[in-house]
């Protein structure tokens, strides 16, 4: 079954920008994977489990590229553990969840956006943990490096009857609404007691922290929760049944009908749902949900809607149903397969919609290169006709981390500067791609380069890339 639907919130922004309601959403990938359209035969095109892909769905053919590089978290993150070396190709580890918070006047921006990563973060420069059952984000106050949490692992912990250490859960997806609650999946099965007393809950389970269930802070984010409050609205088997009803395909092209984990949530704030579930003196409202799963290889994403579909996008089903001919094979992601008949090994690990997309990526072919050799820089653009690259001076040793200033005068791009900025060149970017090769540099330093440019009646820019001269 195909579900005609899309995913997303609402809204305009301030100064003049319009911004059309659309299905645009952010995913993370669970191998290795490259972007169908080669991304301009740049390093943009590879793409990690630790980066964040954007699809910008319309206008058709959809654009896929990756919006948020890993080298941009390690910039922000600083020398997190502290060996006086900014790259970690593996930090984090991947990204298990993206969680968006809907924003009134904004699409996905750095500013929205939590996640909860699948290896801890080092705490060298933020002295506060970031673990896999955290949902978080590294913010620059109050200073640079730091981790601001939307939910800490021991205040699911508690919602689920548990105590609050040691911590023993590993959040596997995540979405949020104000009205609706914290929606969860977690890694592993865990003996717990939440609303209706003891149980185990499934690592196919899907259960929900609901409004009345926690308090939150001035910023919004949830600082407590009610011991034993959490309340499972899907059960594994459940979520099962709504696989096998999707009838999906997976990348070898056999239908599924389990779900294995649950590896991805979103809410489809456009589908409405009649669904309740009822406990601890209240009633959840339950939303129409997207979810993806670890036997959905080939990246196929289906909704909770009519009793279990394929969810489609405004230009192609996002998954190959059991009736037609072929595997689920990742290109309805925008994710280049193996062949034409074989389809990607990942399964969709994190998901999060939003009004729309902006791509501004920026990304060192080579992080780390010998003095005397020149940096090259390759970037994902909007389509403008100039991009302005910018350098700038890293401090150095065991736990530093580059400073940064907010940056007021755009909307949609990444949010902080990083002074002072040097203006290195200028390199055209119309065809939605650019590259940027420096002088040769010639000697051993740390530099923070990024792009800016002109869009509508707003200043961009990308997100920061590093690059480490030995």
């Amino acid at each position: 079954m195909n579900h005609s639907t899309t995913v997303l919130f609402a809204s305009a922004l301030l100064t003049g920008v319009a911004a059309a309601q659309g299905p645009d959403f952010l995913f993370t990938v669970s191998q290795a994977e490259q972007t169908l359209t080669g991304s301009g035969g740049t390093v943009l095109q590879n793409l990690y489990p630790n980066d964040i892909v954007g699809f910008a769905a319309m206008p058709c053919p959809s654009r896929v590229e990756k919006w948020a590089p890993r080298e941009a978290f390690e910039v922000m993150a600083g020398d997190e553990n502290g060996n006086d070396v900014y790259q970690r190709i593996n930090l984090f580890g991947a990204i298990d969840a993206l969680l968006m918070v809907p924003s009134p006047i904004a699409g996905s921006t750095f500013s929205t956006l939590y996640f909860s990563p699948a290896a801890p973060m080092g705490t060298a420069v933020s002295g506060s943990p970031f673990r896999p059952g955290d949902i978080a984000r590294i913010v620059r106050l109050p200073t640079n490096g730091q981790v601001e949490y939307f939910i800490r692992a021991e205040q699911i912990q508690i919602a689920l009857g548990l105590p609050p250490s040691p911590i023993v859960i590993d959040v596997d997806a995540a979405c949020f609404g104000y009205n609706q609650g914290l929606y969860l999946s977690i890694d592993v099965d865990i003996a717990c007691s939440p609303c209706g007393g003891p149980t185990v809950m499934r690592d196919g389970d899907i259960f929900c922290l609901p409004p009345w269930a926690y308090t939150t802070g001035s910023g919004g984010t949830i600082v407590a929760t009610a011991p034993g409050s959490a309340i499972r609205v899907y059960t594994e088997n459940q979520v099962n049944a709504m696989t096998a009803n999707a009838q999906v395909k997976d990348r070898f092209g056999v239908c599924v009908t389990t779900i294995g984990d649950v590896e991805a949530l979103d809410i489809d704030w456009l589908t409405p749902s009649s669904y309740t579930v009822s406990g601890c003196g209240g009633v959840v409202n339950v939303p129409t949900l997207l979810f993806a799963g670890e036997t959905l290889t080939g990246g196929a994403v289906l909704t909770t809607d009519l009793g279990g579909s394929i969810q489609n996008a405004p230009c192609w089903p996002l998954g190959t149903g059991c009736s037609s001919i072929g595997a689920t094979l990742g290109d309805q992601l925008g994710l280049q397969p193996p062949s034409a008949v074989l389809g990607v090994a990942s399964h969709v690990n994190a998901l999060a919609g939003n009004t729309r997309i902006f791509e501004f990526a920026a990304e060192a072919a080579t992080p780390q290169i010998p003095a005397f050799s020149p940096a090259t820089i390759d970037f994902v653009t909007p389509p403008t006709p100039l991009v302005w690259v910018f350098m700038t001076f890293a401090p150095g040793g065991p736990a530093a981390v580059p400073l940064s200033l907010p940056f007021v005068w755009g909307w949609l791009g990444f949010p902080e500067y990083y002074p002072a900025p040097n203006f290195m060149g200028l390199v055209p970017g119309i065809t939605g791609y650019a590259t940027y090769t420096s002088p040769a540099i010639p000697w051993p330093v740390d530099l923070v380069f990024q792009g800016a440019t002109l869009t509508g009646s707003s200043i961009e820019l990308s997100t920061p890339t590093m690059v480490e001269v030995f």
